[in-house]
């Protein structure tokens, strides 16, 4: 069983600042990074790397803002990563009229070298589910990845994910801060899984 469990949020994307993004995008709700949330993301791997921090296993939620922020760290790491649909978005009714389109996970693994495929996915969301349902299914995935692996576990995903850790490990969302490209680190010890961080954003102030 992993005895410590990172989370990181996705960098900044590009429909937060590009005002006509929905009347031209293939995928309206799957936006890349835009060249900060790129260099956030590198940020984040590097200080992984400067920290001599390595990793068993990383996951990422499929959406294409998450695979990418992933994909920038694993670069920096020498490492790959699979695909966890059970990490991803909130499929929110008040901001989805269906599930959200994304790239089917045979592109993503040839446009992203990181990207390993030999991973069956935990658990598939469905549309709609309430934010306690979104949240239950983060924590049930991460439990499920946790149970699966050794030693320290990367997880790469979105604010709802941030939470969803943390309360499917610790029992409660108290605590929780999730900064674009923001760290949270959780151990676990004789007392069960504790919160040491959550939104640690030391490494975008170099």
């Amino acid at each position: 069983m992993a005895d410590v469990v990172w989370v990181v949020r996705h960098g900044e994307r590009q429909d937060t600042v590009d005002p006509d993004w929905d009347s031209t995008a293939e995928r309206v709700h799957d936006p890349p990074l835009t060249e900060l949330g790129r260099w956030a993301a590198w940020r984040v791997g590097r200080r992984f790397v400067e920290s001599e921090q390595s990793f068993d296993a990383v996951y990422a939620s499929p959406f294409l803002r998450a695979v990418e922020t992933a994909g920038e760290i694993c670069r920096e790491l020498g490492a790959e990563f699979r695909l966890e649909p059970g990490l991803g978005e909130h499929r929110n009714p008040e901001w989805f009229d269906a599930e959200p389109e994304i790239l089917p996970r045979e592109h993503l693994a040839g446009r992203f070298e990181t990207v390993r495929l030999d991973h069956e996915p935990h658990v598939i969301p469905t549309f709609p589910e309430t934010h306690a349902e979104a949240i239950a299914r983060v924590g049930e995935t991460t439990r499920r990845l946790v149970a699966e692996n050794n030693g320290a576990v990367l997880l790469v995903g979105h604010g709802l994910t941030i939470g969803g850790v943390i309360d499917g490990l610790v029992g409660s969302t108290e605590g929780v801060e999730a900064p674009l490209c923001g760290l949270t680190r959780l151990v676990s010890d004789a007392e069960g899984w504790q919160l040491d961080c959550s939104g640690d954003t030391a490494h975008l102030d170099q």
